[in-house]
């Protein structure tokens, strides 16, 4: 499972508590949280919290797991109990919740600074060698971050998150034969857990190939039906597929699968606005979207969803408010260095390009790709390509559609933007073709998908897949 979550320590062989109850309980929710079974983590943690309220390591992981949760201010709440109760701790056990208190407030610098204080310390500690390599992910330092995750698993060979770290960054890094050689070493170490065939299933999900990744997420949902993280991610392929109805579903059931919060509630509203946007029911999205702001207002997610649906509407000067929004809350976060801006300025180019501000939009695509990786810069390529389009720069866009189908060549969107391609030069027969291939993949599309009724209006209302 991708994202900042940091597990177990593996080395960690003492715990500042007298009761074995406490120690049990507290182990037991470590365990559990490598393997992303957030609820079950949650309980054995208040579990041990009952034995011994004052366990500040306790305390610690509940804000982890809470900020892996987007519960910011319940990460918080849980982290000040931890240095509260952090006097009584041994020093490896203080550096680590310092450490943490200084991520959930955004203070990576400092996060990083005791980082390598623990691990200059106590060189042993495998776990923060991956939370480092995460940080150096953060600050685009992919070749670092590597090697953080090979130490840590130098350290202690059967550390299983280290080698989920290293497939997702190869992946990132664009070398997916090494990727998938660690993503099936994380299988062998941790074969009865259901994430490890999730973290396989998205690097394929990565290149496109959706049907293979699709049995992966099934299989994990064969070790864990609930698993969360497995439903989230099949509800993302059947938005791909177009089958938006089914990806409501799967989604919500995976958020269901996480601790319960305002926050969780807030985001199951938003995904359900994502759904309308594609729709093209811009007006319910815009409403959904504001009522997941109003109850968390710092979901960034809903911030660049209202962006999108604004400007379908053509209401510029409220996206262009809503993207200050979203800015400011970046800078909040110290992520205007980090590769959240990519996001940031593809959304940038996406509204300029509706404005017809060209000009501006390559602009922001040019300083998106300051952002990317190998496995993300494709998604600049198809906003470059659709500048092209509408400049008549054919040959151009074309070259954009090449580089932006370069990792994956069956992304939607890119094939979107070649058939207009196509279809702008007269090529009838390529449009056929490209066309062709994007209604296989929608062959079971919900009808009122809307980039299916688009690409109808260029193929033409009777064509067949061409297979």
């Amino acid at each position: 499972m991708a994202g900042i979550i940091v597990s177990g320590c593996g080395q960690e062989t003492k715990l500042s508590t007298s009761s074995m109850k406490a120690r049990r309980a507290y182990h037991e929710g470590v365990s559990l949280f490598e393997k992303f079974y957030f609820n079950e983590a949650m309980d054995a943690f208040r579990q041990s919290l009952a034995a011994d309220s004052a366990l500040a390591m306790a305390w610690a992981r509940l804000a982890i797991l809470d900020f892996t949760s987007e519960n910011e201010s319940g990460a918080r709440d849980h982290v000040e109990k931890a240095l509260l109760y952090s006097g009584n701790a041994t020093r490896r056990e203080q550096l680590f919740i310092r450490m943490w208190n200084h991520y959930i407030r955004f203070s990576r610098d400092k996060a990083m600074a005791v980082v390598d204080s623990l691990i200059r310390e106590y060189p042993d500690e495998a776990e923060a060698y991956v939370f480092r390599g995460r940080l150096y992910e953060h600050e685009k330092s992919l070749e670092e971050a590597i090697r953080s995750y090979e130490r840590a698993l130098e350290i202690d060979t059967a550390y299983a998150p280290a080698a989920m770290s290293l497939g997702y960054a190869y992946s990132q890094a664009g070398e997916q034969e090494k990727a998938l050689v660690h993503m099936e070493r994380y299988i062998r170490l941790d074969p009865g857990s259901a994430d490890p065939r999730a973290s396989y299933a998205d690097l394929l999900l990565y290149v496109g190939e959706y049907t293979a990744a699709l049995d992966q997420y099934k299989r994990s949902l064969e070790v864990k039906p609930d698993y969360w993280y497995a439903h989230t991610k099949i509800g993302e392929i059947y938005t791909v597929y177009g089958r938006l109805r089914e990806a409501e579903e799967e989604l919500t059931q995976g958020k269901m699968g996480l601790p319960f919060s305002k926050i969780r509630e807030a985001t199951i509203v938003a995904e359900q606005a994502h759904l309308n946007t594609m729709r093209g029911r811009y007006t319910e999205a815009i409403r959904q979207f504001e009522a997941a702001f109003n109850v968390d207002s710092m979901n960034v997610s809903a911030a660049y969803g209202v962006v999108h649906a604004l400007t379908k509407l053509e209401k510029f000067k409220e996206a262009d408010r809503a993207v200050q929004r979203i800015r400011t809350e970046l800078e909040r976060r110290n992520l205007t260095s980090s590769r959240a801006m990519l996001g940031f300025y593809l959304m940038k180019a996406r509204l300029f390009i509706e404005q017809d501000r060209l000009s501006e939009a390559r602009a922001a695509c040019d300083t998106a790709l300051d952002f990317t990786t190998a496995l993300t810069r494709g998604a600049v390529y198809k906003e470059l390509a659709e500048i092209g389009l509408r400049e008549k720069s054919f040959e151009t866009a074309f070259d954009a559609c090449e580089e932006a189908l370069g990792t994956n060549p069956n992304n939607p969107e890119a094939l979107l933007t070649l058939t207009k391609l196509y279809h702008a030069t007269g090529d009838e027969r390529m449009t056929q073709e490209i066309g062709g291939r994007l209604l296989a993949l929608w062959s079971n599309a919900d009808p009122d998908f809307e980039k299916l009724a688009e690409l109808r209006r260029l193929v033409g209302p009777g064509r067949s897949p061409v297979l």
